[in-house]
């Protein structure tokens, strides 16, 4: 069979009808081998003193099913008989064991280097896409400048602009576009928010998530809803030994819980709360004309159950929750009432799921329930009250085959999911400012739109996708996804593919291409039932060379054709006017080997859109050409030391030329220059931590310390303009930002 013909049989397939693959009928002479039973082995991971290694990651060999050894070095994985399993630990070396029973012998892993034969293997699982990473809990930690949260160290990833301090945004902002193109899913769910109000910490708290995958861009049919990039957090379960840690810090303090309820059950339980509200009033001066009544304040949660039903069912129960407060006075005088600022953001998503193994077929289901409300309120006229509770149905099927009409190790996947969301809206607010639009004059008088009733937003999705090895060194996907957004009555087809060739070893190229949207449902874009998805075609071109084991260089190209943006038209209605283009390239190598790791990031990016058709060519508001990140890590014995520089360009911003005083008003109305025709100065800064574990009876305790911006370089991230706009003000970066903070495990 030729290549090109193979090429077209794995599309076709792709999309065939769930009958024609399920049954599929094998070669008279060469009938389908009949495929290996699959077990939930158990095994311990300890080192040569027999010692045990915690956080080994424990992977069944050419696929992306991995497992973590816990406390106890222990660990469970659902496996075929004979399977291999890829064992690695940092300063390690690599270990390959054989699936024997559902009980395996004890793997011994050897120091980094006193092994006698090396074996060429990349126990490292491949990235979803080009450019994508994965990164588990202990390596996020270990990034300085992130205060020990594991998802602020996305500011790592290639890709992702850094905003230094994101106010008011709970998305990601990925390789130039908006944050409310990217999606945060945490277990294969949406959240609302991803930062606490002021961007200081993340919603979930490191300790209680197992892995982050980043995935800017080409990801698979089984994600949607966003025309950016995938941040996906994958939560771990508790261990098999009871423990209890706590955690305080400037920012805030916690308690996680874990342990093991009967034979087969394990829980974990976290929760936080802020204390920087104790902190911070202290700390404001008494000239400042600032009433801060409620201090920015927060509370997470996070639990999770699972359980071992059988040898093919396992279950699991969790949710996660946040609430988070903040309220001030802009002035102390008798008239605080009409410059009052309030934010009420608050979640809690409550998930059950069932994950069935049986030899070549698999199936993850679950049911998710979320409740969210949004309240904001500016002085005494402006105002929005959002309330939203969305039922999630999911799930999704796995049918693997040694051989298919000539195919080899043929995975084929199909999945369906259903989100129904009731929004119950009250607003009262001005024209709401869309990306790349200058701000109104500030007047917490006015009110332009005005909505009280109940949107129902359904959603409907299905998916199927065919991956399989044309031969040993090309692997192809293709894939379909088909989304019913039901409130503008619009059906989105988006296909989806990707071809690795491996050309040399250990040199693997990977083409991905496909189609994405991101439905109308972001602000004030609910009010309007005429609006279309967003669309964006995205083309990316990567090369991966990982020489050894530990050792990753990835690059890759890209160019994104955005179209049916929305935007505002002639009358202040939105509609999908808007396109643009982004065109990029980025570069990531990471090491981790003995007690170092480090890692090496540039991105370069270039974002424009048109707003109307013959309207000028202007910059995406978060267009960030450069970034540079390099962070390097040691940790022996009771230590751990880590660094970290940055340096990113500034944002774009519109400037003003002048105003006009408008006396019914009673305010000046600025004249601005073009649309984003200036730029912040670049910003750098160098990021230090420390971190000492010691036991004191049966507590092991952690003191840490870290300091964002050692050298103090304050660079100006925006500009701010005085009430008649004669003044221009710079808004600066914090010059200094330490964090300290004692960990107890018992």
């Amino acid at each position: 069979m030729t290549f090109a013909r193979r090429v077209l049989l794995v599309a076709m397939l792709a999309m065939a009808p769930a009958g024609a693959l399920a049954q599929p009928s094998p070669p008279p002479d060469q009938p389908e081998p009949r495929p290996a039973p699959t077990v939930t082995a158990r095994g311990k991971v300890i080192d040569a003193s027999g010692r045990p290694v915690i956080g080994a990651t424990v992977t069944i060999e050419g696929t992306e099913i991995r497992a973590l050894s816990d406390r106890t070095g222990s660990f469970t994985i659902d496996a075929p008989m004979g399977a291999s399993l890829i064992i690695e630990a940092g300063g390690f070396d690599l270990a390959v064991w054989s699936v024997t029973g559902e009980t395996l012998d004890d793997v011994v892993l050897l120091p980094a280097g006193a092994a006698l034969e090396t074996i060429e293997m990349s126990g490292e699982a491949p990235a979803k896409t080009p450019g994508a990473a994965t990164l588990d809990r202990t390596e996020l930690q270990r990034v300085p400048g992130t205060g020990g949260d594991i998802v602020k160290a996305l500011t790592v990833m290639p890709g992702v602009v850094n905003l230094q301090i994101p106010l008011g945004y709970s998305g990601v902002v990925i390789r130039g576009a908006s944050p409310q193109d990217s999606k945060v899913l945490i277990d294969d769910f949406e959240v609302p928010v991803l930062f606490h109000n002021i961007g200081f910490r993340a919603v979930v708290p490191a300790d209680a998530i197992a892995s982050l995958e980043f995935i800017p861009g080409g990801y698979d049919v089984a994600y949607g809803r966003a025309s950016s990039g995938i941040v996906s957090l994958t939560t771990r379960g508790g261990s098999e030994d009871r423990s209890t840690q706590t955690e305080v810090s400037m920012i805030d303090g916690g308690l996680l819980a874990q342990g093991p309820l009967g034979k087969r059950t394990r829980y974990m339980l976290g929760l936080r709360r802020s204390t920087i509200d104790f902190i911070l009033p202290s700390i404001i001066p008494e000239s400042v004309d600032l009433s801060l009544t409620t201090v920015p304040s927060y509370w997470d949660e996070q639990l999770r159950i699972d359980h071992q039903l059988s040898g093919r069912w396992r279950l699991s129960l969790s949710s996660i929750g946040s609430d988070d407060t903040f309220e001030l006075y802009t002035t102390k005088d008798d008239e605080a009432a009409t410059k009052r600022f309030y934010n009420r953001t608050r979640f809690l998503r409550l998930t059950a799921a069932a994950k069935y193994y049986n030899g070549p077929w698999s199936a993850n289901l679950a049911l998710s329930g979320l409740l969210q409300q949004f309240v904001f309120e500016a002085g005494v006229f402006q105002y929005i009250d959002v309330r939203q509770p969305t039922v999630t149905p999911r799930a999704e099927v796995t049918r693997t085959y040694a051989r298919l009409a000539g195919l080899t190790d043929a995975v084929w996947r199909f999945g369906g999911e259903a989100s129904i969301g009731r929004n119950s809206v009250n607003l009262a607010l001005p024209l709401e400012v869309r990306e790349g639009e200058p701000p109104p004059p500030f007047d917490l008088e006015e009110v332009t739109e005005v909505y009280k009733g109940t949107i129902w937003v359904p959603d409907f999705t299905a998916w199927t996708a065919l991956t399989a090895s044309l031969d040993p060194r090309i692997r192809f996907t293709g894939g379909l996804r088909a989304e019913y957004f039901a409130r503008p009555e619009e059906l989105a087809l988006q296909p989806r593919g990707e071809l690795s060739i491996k050309v040399a070893q250990p040199w693997t190229v990977r083409l991905s291409a496909g189609a994405f949207r991101r439905p109308p449902e972001y602000q004030s874009e609910n009010l309007y039932k005429n609006l279309k998805s967003e669309r964006s075609m995205q083309t990316i071109l990567g090369l991966q060379y990982e020489p050894r084991e530990g050792v990753r260089v990835q690059s890759s190209v890209y160019y994104i054709d955005r179209t049916r943006l929305i935007t505002h038209t002639m009358d202040n209605s939105l509609g999908n006017d808007g396109r643009g283009t982004t065109s990029g390239a980025e570069f990531l190598g990471t090491y981790r080997g003995g007690p170092w790791f480090a890692w090496l990031s540039y991105s370069y990016s270039h974002s424009t859109r048109e707003d109307a058709p013959g309207q000028p060519e202007r910059l995406f508001s978060f267009d960030q050409p450069h970034s540079v990140n390099a962070a390097l890590s040691w940790k022996r014995g009771r230590w751990q030391l880590g660094g970290r520089w940055q340096l990113y360009s500034g944002l774009p911003y519109t400037p003003v030329m002048g105003s006009v005083f408008e006396s019914d008003r009673n305010l000046y109305i600025p004249v601005y220059d073009e649309v984003n025709s200036a730029r912040a100065p670049i910003h750098h800064q160098l990021d230090l931590r420390v971190d000492y574990t010691r036991g004191v009876g049966p507590v092991a305790l952690t003191g840490f310390i870290d300091v964002q911006n050692v050298y103090m370089n304050e660079s100006v991230v925006t500009y701010f303009y005085s009430y008649d706009y004669s003044e221009q003000i710079a808004f600066k970066s914090l010059p200094i930002i330490p964090s300290l903070g004692l960990r107890g495990v018992w």
